[in-house]
């Protein structure tokens, strides 16, 4: 499965490798919470990978994204229904409760118009009790502090996170967020957080030695992993 477009292959390639423990990590998480007969809307399809996996393991899946031209042949192959929605912009096209779960992962960071209008949207189409998981870089891991502290700045580049837009289709990571932060803004839009997991280590370096010893302080501190994970269900 690869791009359409050539110029994005390169890209591709490195998101594939480098995302790969975190989207098995995403699909055990779905699988431990979403039954075989839920339906599931997953938001920020691209690149198709999560979509794949799900569909190929009997998922009821529509998928949403701001760009899935740039799969289209992956996704006529695997035969994946992906919308193209402007799902930060453009209220959904589904009925009040059409979905029983909504997937969310590794797309909070990416907006960068009204998060409560999207959530509003997402809630909405949720089904009573209906499960949102939602998954996100956390600001305040490790390699989070060590940006801020040391570098005086987060991880994320704005400038390069805006111009994907241009050259990737999508944007890249204009915000960053703590757990507390992220389950009381789901809170406040209407969901009630079932559970926070940490997830990741620390992040690579070239010496093995430092690598060995930004992987070992998160395992002994989980909340200073790179990722975590929320499950919340929609509040009555």
């Amino acid at each position: 499965m690869v791009p359409d477009v050539a110029a994005l292959r390169p890209w591709y390639a490195r998101y594939a490798e480098s995302q790969s423990n975190r989207l098995a990590f995403d699909l055990e998480l779905i699988e431990r919470f979403v039954d075989s007969s839920d339906s599931v809307l997953e938001f920020g399809s691209c690149p198709p990978i999560l979509t794949v996996a799900l569909t190929r393991l009997g998922y009821s899946v529509c998928g949403l994204d701001l760009a899935p031209a740039r799969f289209d042949a992956a996704c006529r192959k695997e035969r994946l229904a992906i919308r193209q929605v402007n799902f930060e912009e453009e209220p959904l096209p589904f009925a009040d409760g059409a979905f029983d779960v909504a997937v969310f992962n590794e797309v909070l960071e990416h907006l960068r118009v009204n998060p409560i209008f999207t959530f509003r949207e997402v809630r909405r189409v949720l089904k009573p009790q209906g499960t949102l998981l939602l998954s996100t870089p956390n600001l305040t891991s490790l390699k989070g502090w060590w940006h801020l502290a040391v570098r005086g700045q987060p991880a994320n580049d704005l400038f390069g996170a805006f111009e994907k837009l241009e050259t990737l289709g999508h944007c890249g990571h204009v915000r960053l967020y703590t757990p507390l932060e992220a389950a009381t803004f789901l809170e406040k839009m209407g969901f009630a957080v079932h559970m926070i997991c940490h997830r990741g280590d620390g992040w690579r370096h070239s010496s093995k030695l430092i690598s060995a010893l930004r992987n070992a302080i998160p395992a002994v501190f989980p909340r200073l992993r790179t990722h975590f994970s929320i499950v919340a269900k929609k509040a009555a």
